[in-house]
């Protein structure tokens, strides 16, 4: 019973206590808030849905570590094949040059 009670405490005491999460349209609407929040996490958007207790806030900078280190690694894999097709193309019109210049050194049309 104290357990429950503590849990109890500590949703009041949370965001979902302050923002009133329960009483808007229950598991769809908790799910499109979540979805929105994390989404913020990832862009400059704003948010009504803050942290309100050190756990809160120690999950959210975990998720915007986490969001920095996916960002970072997409745009790293981005990078390197637009690097890797830059190489393909420049082999592929080096060798095209080198057959235009063979062909007209041959004076083939």
């Amino acid at each position: 019973h104290g357990l429950s009670e503590s849990v109890k405490d500590v949703a009041r005491d949370a965001w979902v206590g302050h923002g009133h999460f329960d009483e808007d349209g229950g598991l769809f609407y908790r799910y499109l808030t979540s979805l929105h929040w994390s989404l913020t996490q990832f862009t400059p958007a704003s948010m009504e849905v803050f942290p309100c207790n050190s756990y809160e806030r120690c999950f959210a900078v975990c998720v915007l570590v986490f969001a920095l280190l996916v960002l970072s690694s997409f745009l790293s894999s981005i990078t390197a094949s637009v690097t890797q097709l830059r190489q393909l193309n420049w082999k592929y019109n080096r060798q095209v040059a080198t057959l235009r210049k063979y062909l007209r050194r041959r004076n083939i049309s």
